[in-house]
């Protein structure tokens, strides 16, 4: 497994690091918890660092998750988890429930801090990220605690998820963000330019959530998938899925045999970017850890394919 600077943070991580929402439970199957633990420890074992998380994650499960299978490693893995939406709202997409509420109040983030910390068993986090932007509103108080709970000694750093271009560019100028956690694969190429390359000219670590889009570039997907009800996937529309796998399609001919499966293709185009520190794909199962490890290190994709995968999107 190769290492990268997180950034100008000081930290290394892992470059292929690990995305825990689908060990929730609640919107991607199910996942009994000790499979979870048990694949965290394996992935660990194959030279996985970083794990990425949220409190809202199955309602405290996969941070609770993470505590118990590194509460023997904690000083040797890095552990990034998010706040903002309501502890027990995950599996809102699946069910259908309304869109949960999203609290960046000081006296908010100052309760949630304290539930990670007791779930992680952990004494200070070390990436403490807003799980979206916080509204204009609430901006300077939201980041304003931050600063104080990195004063404090109860995370190390903080950063943003999600958002708008407008939104990572703002975060970038005007606070102390120490990394951004965005989206961004063959299939979505937005935030290179100009998100990505400010970030990275500014020491501010960049992580890419869905390097697989959702799955649709593992190569597991068909039209006659058939998801598990709480998959969120199940809401898709089927013309976007048929689309999407039509894109897939083409994608497969570009890549051709230069890597060993279309996933490991996925993320070496993501880490061919230099801006970015680490990628964390959802993994529930060993040979999607296997498949992910395997990327890292290997012989990079080639320029010209490169350039026709960034000509694709």
């Amino acid at each position: 497994m190769q290492r990268r600077k997180l950034g100008n943070t000081g930290l290394t991580v892992s470059e292929i690091g690990m995305g825990t929402w689908e060990l929730g439970g609640r919107e991607w199957g199910d996942i009994a918890e000790t499979d979870a633990i048990n694949l965290l420890r394996y992935a660990f074992d194959n030279g996985v660092t970083y794990y990425d998380t949220a409190d809202q994650y199955g309602g405290g499960r996969a941070e609770r998750l993470l505590g118990e299978a590194f509460a023997a490693h904690s000083n040797q893995v890095i552990i990034a988890t998010k706040l903002g939406f309501e502890l027990d709202s995950d599996g809102w997409i699946s069910h259908g429930w309304e869109h949960p509420d999203f609290n960046v109040s000081r006296a908010y983030i100052r309760k949630a801090v304290e539930g990670s910390l007791t779930r992680l068993r952990r004494d200070i986090i070390d990436i403490y990220q807003f799980h979206a932007p916080p509204p204009a509103a609430a901006w300077d108080e939201a980041f304003g605690a931050m600063e104080e709970l990195k004063s404090e000694g109860k995370i190390r750093f903080y950063g943003l998820c999600l958002g708008s271009e407008a939104d990572a560019l703002k975060a970038i100028a005007e606070t102390g963000i120490s990394s951004l956690m965005l989206t961004y694969n063959i299939l979505t190429q937005g935030m290179a330019e100009p998100v990505m390359k400010t970030a990275h000219e500014n020491g501010i670590a960049v992580v890419v959530r869905q390097p697989l889009s959702s799955g649709l570039l593992s190569g597991n997907l068909t039209p006659d998938t058939v998801f598990a009800e709480n998959d969120y996937r199940k809401t898709w529309a089927r013309e976007k899925l048929l689309a999407e796998l039509a894109k897939v399609e083409e994608i497969k001919a570009i890549v051709g045999d230069e890597a060993r499966t279309l996933p490991q293709a996925a993320l070496q185009f993501i880490l061919a970017h230099t801006a970015v520190s680490s990628v964390v794909p959802g993994m529930m199962t060993s040979a999607q850890v296997d498949d992910g490890v395997a990327a890292s290190g290997t012989t990079p994709l080639s320029d010209a394919l490169l350039q026709q995968l960034r000509r694709s999107a």
